[in-house]
């Protein structure tokens, strides 16, 4: 497969997964954040069955894996300033 193809693919589904992400200060945060990796890790599924059929899906779909990395890194470094 040529990877370079599908850089943009990748890229848009980044944007994409990204901005489906829960917000870390939303009260109800801990129940989309799972519905966000169930229906993540669904879509990463079903992808990879028909990734030779239609390899833009899977690869759509690789974006949102760095996209939920991101959120999950993103919400593990805390910087806290204290006077």
């Amino acid at each position: 497969m040529e990877f370079e193809k599908y850089v943009n693919v990748i890229f848009i589904g980044f944007l994409v997964w990204l901005v489906i992400a829960p917000r870390s200060g939303w009260p109800q945060y801990r129940e989309l954040f799972l519905a966000y990796m169930a229906a993540l890790l669904l879509c990463l599924i079903a992808s990879s069955e028909i990734m030779m059929v239609k390899p833009v899906a899977f690869f759509f779909t690789i974006g949102g894996v760095l996209a939920f990395c991101y959120v999950v890194a993103r919400s593990m470094v805390v910087i806290r300033i204290k006077k």
